[in-house]
């Protein structure tokens, strides 16, 4: 079996918000290039024996992510060499760039980028690959215990540490399948100090080394869909305020309508308070999201509907007057009928309120009454 390449993503410069200079620029671009390219290698060697266990679905999942981890972050380092053209950047660019690295969003990039990253930072991204990464090495019994068994160990604490920071500043659920850390930690001490006195201990720290992994993932997916869930509810919250603010404007429209046209139509503007407060799970987040979309297309139904009943006078004076256009051209005006006629439709459309249908009535009349009469020209 071919040894996979460890390759770990590089310690990201500066922090949201701040201009990052351009030598830590460029020294990360490098190392963050050198990675691609060292976990794209080592992605197409895990997916190779993959291919050939007897249990290949079983890693189809991980793979996968693992996979679409690898292409956002790539999208992103893409992103990243755009703004840095070479090295001409200025402090506009520099704070750019930060953006893309530390922000959950694209950074001024494509919207499908900011999706493929789940709303994950490209810090996070990195993190979640080489998590992704460790469980599939150690599921696939990669590198049982080597000269390099130092090295994982370290590696091993580093990620269980990060493990425990995510878990004391986070305030995301924690995940049900989440494993005790500290206990963890304490197991990993344990093999440390036996491995340092010459004992084989391959199977155990490969336990602790894909579920140390296995918790970092679990924790960069959770704190994700936690900022998911915060963003959603702020945006609920704004749809919301949007929507009572639209019935306002809403009910103003129904009396103008009522004050103007005769009969008005039967439409009821909606009540957004019926629909309660904005929940603050994710499942009934959802569901009140598409209520409160079915309570927007009802106004849409109304404005649309009392817009028109409000504008047809406007609409059949229009008519009125064209037809009185094509009357005089053609020498009906003249005729004291279809003079009367227009009058009455005159009188019909600036009557307040205005009796709709005696006025289409009127308005269809003139329209007959200006036709020419055969052989009785004028």
């Amino acid at each position: 079996m071919t040894r996979p390449e460890h390759a770990t993503a590089p310690t990201a410069p500066g922090r949201l918000g701040q201009a990052i200079g351009v030598d830590e620029l460029r020294t990360y671009l490098g190392a963050l290039d050198t990675w691609r390219a060292s976990r794209k290698r080592e992605l197409d060697q895990i997916d190779a024996a993959a291919l050939r266990s007897d249990e290949a679905d079983s890693y189809t999942a991980d793979l996968t992510l693992a996979m679409t981890m690898w292409q956002s972050v790539s999208d992103r380092w893409g992103e990243l060499t755009r703004i840095w053209d070479s090295g001409r950047v200025g402090p506009q660019q520099q704070e750019q760039m930060s953006r893309v690295i530390w922000g959950t969003g694209a950074g001024g990039g494509s919207a499908a980028m900011t999706g493929t990253m789940m709303g994950l930072s490209l810090v996070e991204a990195c993190r979640l690959s080489d998590a992704l990464t460790a469980t599939l090495r150690a599921r696939l019994s990669f590198d049982p215990m080597a000269a390099d068994v130092a090295a994982r160990i370290q590696a091993t604490r580093a990620t269980l540490e990060r493990c425990a920071e995510q878990l004391a500043d986070s305030r995301a659920t924690r995940p049900a399948s989440l494993p005790d850390i500290d206990a963890l930690t304490r197991r990993l001490d344990e093999l440390a100090a036996r491995a340092r006195r010459g004992s084989d201990v391959s199977g155990p720290f490969a336990a602790i080394e894909a579920a140390a992994a296995k918790a970092e993932r679990d924790l960069i997916v959770a704190g994700a869909a936690h900022r998911d869930l915060g963003r959603d509810y702020r945006a609920t919250l704004a749809r919301r305020r949007e929507l009572e603010a639209e019935a306002e404007e809403l009910f103003r429209l129904v009396d103008r309508t009522r004050a103007a046209v005769v009969p008005t139509p039967k439409l009821a503007v909606p009540d957004v308070s019926r629909l309660g407060k904005v929940p603050q799970t994710r499942e009934a987040l959802d569901a009140f999201r598409a209520r409160l979309e079915l309570v927007a297309a009802a106004m849409r139904q109304v404005r649309d509907t009392y817009t028109r009943a409000l504008g047809e006078p406007a609409v059949l004076l229009g008519l009125l007057q064209a037809f009185a256009a094509k009357a005089k051209a053609n020498g009906r005006a003249n005729d004291p009928l279809v003079a009367l006629v227009k009058e009455q439709a005159e009188a019909a459309l600036s009557a307040v309120p205005c009796h709709i249908q005696d006025a289409r009535n009127t308005v269809e009349n003139y329209q007959r009454l200006i036709v020419p009469v055969p052989g009785g020209g004028i």
